[in-house]
Order: C-alpha cells, then sequence, then structure tokens
C-alpha cells in the first residue's frame, strides 16, 4: 500500500516534471485579480465584509497530534472527524456538530485546544441527531429524530436530561431555547406523507405547553419546516422549508410575517437547509442549491449573498452546504456534507474592509496563505 507521503511525493514529482516541460503555466495576476481570488466577500469592489478564518475537518486542526499508526502512517486525530455532518451550534468557543451518519456530536473546544465526541454512552447515547441548540447557561440540546426526543447534554458532553417521547413528538428535526431556559421550541416534522409539521413548545421539565402550526401553506402553516431560531426581538423565525420561505410567529404562534419563495434569484430559495438568527436579528439562510448564504434584515430585506457552489473545494466554495451557526462575535460556521468540512468565516470592521479595498490591511498578507497555514 503506497503510503500518503508516498502519493504526495509523486505528485509533486508530475507537478515539476510539467513545469519543466512547459506544459504548466502559471500566468501572473494583476492586482485586482488577486483580490477577486482572496476569501473574502464580498468580492471587490464592494467592500468586503467577511473574509475566511479557518477549515476544521480532523482533531489535529485544533490539537497536537498524537502517535502515528504503523500501517496507515496517520494519527488517529488526523483523520477526517466528519461522516455526514448536520447541524452546528458555536458558543464561548466551543463548536458543536451533529453528525447523523454515525450519530455522535463532535465539539471542537477551541479555548483548551480539544477534540471530543459525546452522544454514544448510556441514557445520553443518540439514534438519529438532527438539530442542536445551546443556552444561556452553556447545556446542549440535541433533537434525537428516531427517538422522539430531545437530550440535553452538559457543555462537556454528560448526559442531563430528555424531554419528549414518542406519545409528544414524531419526528423532532431541529430545537430552540427561550433566554430564560423555561421554553423548548421543537420543529416537529414527519415527513412528506404525514400531516404533521408543526412547533411542539415544552417545559423544562419536557411537558406541553402547547403546539403551533399545522400543514399547510397559509400563514402560520408549515410545509417540511426544518429549523427554528428566537430573535432579540423575542419572535420565532421558522425556515419554511417547503414552501421556500422565513416566517416569523410570536412565541405564542401568531402570525407577523413571512417571505420568500421558490426561484434562483437574489432573495429566493431553491434547497433551503439551515437558518438562524444573530444577536442584532439579522437572518442568515443556508441554501444547498445555491451554496450560499443570504443575510436578511429582521422584515426580509435581502443585505448580502455570501460564498457560491462549487467543487474545487476552495474557502467559501460548497458541495452540499448543511447546517450553519452564527456565535456571540458574528463568526459564521458553515458545514459542507460533500467535502465533509466546516469553515469559519469573521466580520470584517469598516476600516478592515476599507484597507483591503486599498491595498494596505496587514490582513491581505494572511489572505495570500493557503487556508490549511491560516
Amino acid at each position: 500500500m503506497r503510503s500518503l507521503f508516498s502519493q504526495r511525493l509523486l505528485g509533486l514529482l508530475l507537478f515539476f516534471s510539467l513545469l519543466l516541460f512547459g506544459c504548466v503555466t502559471t500566468p501572473e495576476q494583476s492586482e485586482e485579480e488577486e483580490k477577486w481570488s482572496m476569501p473574502i466577500w464580498p468580492k471587490p469592489p464592494d467592500q468586503p465584509r467577511y473574509m475566511h478564518e479557518f477549515t476544521l475537518r480532523r482533531a489535529t486542526d485544533i490539537e497536537p497530534r498524537k502517535t502515528s499508526s504503523a500501517l496507515t502512517g496517520e494519527t488517529a486525530n488526523e483523520q477526517v472527524v466528519f461522516a455526514k455532518p448536520m447541524r452546528v451550534a458555536a458558543s464561548g468557543g466551543r463548536i458543536y456538530v451533529t453528525d447523523s451518519l454515525i450519530n455522535r456530536i463532535h465539539c471542537f473546544d477551541i479555548p483548551r485546544r480539544r477534540f471530543f465526541q459525546f452522544g454514544f454512552r448510556f441514557e445520553g447515547a443518540i439514534k438519529k441527531p438532527t438539530g442542536i441548540a445551546v443556552d444561556k447557561e452553556g447545556f446542549v440540546y440535541v433533537s434525537d429524530s428516531a427517538d422522539h426526543r430531545v437530550i440535553v447534554y452538559d457543555s462537556f458532553g454528560m448526559f442531563h436530561r430528555s424531554l419528549g417521547n414518542a406519545d409528544i413528538l414524531e419526528r423532532p428535526v431541529a430545537v430552540t431555547v427561550s433566554p430564560d431556559g423555561e421554553e423548548i421550541y421543537v420543529v416537529d416534522s414527519k415527513g412528506v406523507g404525514s400531516l404533521i409539521h408543526r412547533i411542539v413548545v415544552l417545559n423544562k421539565d419536557g411537558e406541553v405547553i402547547r403546539t403551533i402550526g399545522r400543514r399547510g401553506n397559509q400563514p402560520g402553516e408549515f410545509n417540511m419546516p426544518n429549523d427554528i431560531s428566537l430573535g432579540p426581538d423575542g419572535n420565532l423565525y421558522v425556515l419554511d422549508a417547503g414552501n421556500f420561505r422565513v416566517q416569523v410567529l410570536t412565541r405564542t404562534g401568531k402570525p407577523l410575517r413571512h417571505w420568500g419563495s421558490n426561484g434562483n434569484g437574489l432573495g429566493q430559495f431553491a434547497r433551503p437547509r439551515d437558518m438562524v438568527v444573530d444577536k442584532d436579528g439579522l437572518i442568515y439562510v443556508a441554501d444547498a442549491m445555491f451554496g450560499n448564504i443570504q443575510i436578511f434584515d429582521n422584515e426580509g430585506r435581502l443585505l448580502l449573498p455570501l460564498m457560491e457552489r462549487d467543487m474545487s473545494d476552495l474557502p467559501g466554495k460548497f458541495g452540499l452546504m448543511a447546517g450553519i451557526a452564527v456565535d456571540e462575535t458574528k463568526r459564521i460556521y458553515v458545514l459542507d456534507q460533500y467535502f465533509k468540512k466546516m469553515e469559519i468565516f469573521r466580520p470584517l470592521s469598516d476600516k478592515e474592509g476599507k484597507e483591503i479595498l486599498a491595498g494596505t490591511s496587514p490582513l491581505l498578507k494572511l489572505l495570500e496563505k493557503p487556508a490549511s497555514r491560516r
């Protein structure tokens, strides 16, 4: 079996042999072309608002390498950890990712430079993790669509309690929590052939407080809803994927407004996969068909589209976009199921964006480096 090192060496030799014989050309880029190729969005001549910060695939992306295997030449923590990353939540430097193929939750603990997994032991064992949320105390809520419940863990992945059962929840696919922790909002969507497309509101003991909505396309009705967030205005934001729209409701379920339609234009949706509302009330919607994120204000006005669908596996390019999250620093976390990666983008200040356009930013040297070396 050819080692990974041998494969890389062979590739380098092939490249240099082609280069020597004139089969590879490397035309110089103009200064404007270099700005376009940098991992910043939007692209010049518009002022950049976000930059690619890092890509996570392996435990070694944040923690030291361990002893390597004599068979493969790789350490256990050098292997790609994702199988089918679904949803992501980030808070306080910890990034949690549900993985519905291996039925675990991954955690990248950035401050402690540690990676760990949970959701596979004893009463905390999960059958099909889908949605995920973190409350202000650091407790992690995970919807288990196969076991009809929401499992609550502490920030280190230890089982805390279980909410719901098959009598209450049919197929929970997403979850969010009120700021005081008293109400848990669960998207319960059984599937295409079912009439159960609703929001179930539980108290912290797992008892039903109320249900919101039914299947349909009228205000307050849902068709294949797949995510939910509580905005800083106290309202519920629901990604009503089968109706290609975002709905805004009060916490008691009164419809307030909605926006979106099926299409490939700006502000439209084709395959909306996930949604999140940040601390300032901006709404981010990930669309797997476009491979992008559209950012709206809370009235549904499109502010900015980011990223694109592409099969080149470069920063800001996605083969099959899945879950997204935004943390308290307004960093954006994006999952890709095709390339089995998570990309992190940080916002640029107004000053930083203007300096990049002017060519005077100290970030320019950093942006020129490969993503793995940032």
